[in-house]
């Protein structure tokens, strides 16, 4: 359960490393792939 500042941050960074290792699953060109890094990216800001 996500209480704290701290708690979000650490999640949003556990989902991060999650994310950039499902990145290999698609190609690049892909429509999958195109959606998984901009979802990246907009985390990434929020942190």
């Amino acid at each position: 359960m996500i209480q704290t500042e701290g708690d979000l941050r650490n999640w949003k960074q556990e989902q991060l490393n999650y994310f950039k290792g499902y990145l290999g699953s698609f190609k690049k060109d892909s429509r999958e792939y195109k959606l998984l890094v901009e979802g990246i990216r907009e985390l990434e800001r929020s942190l």
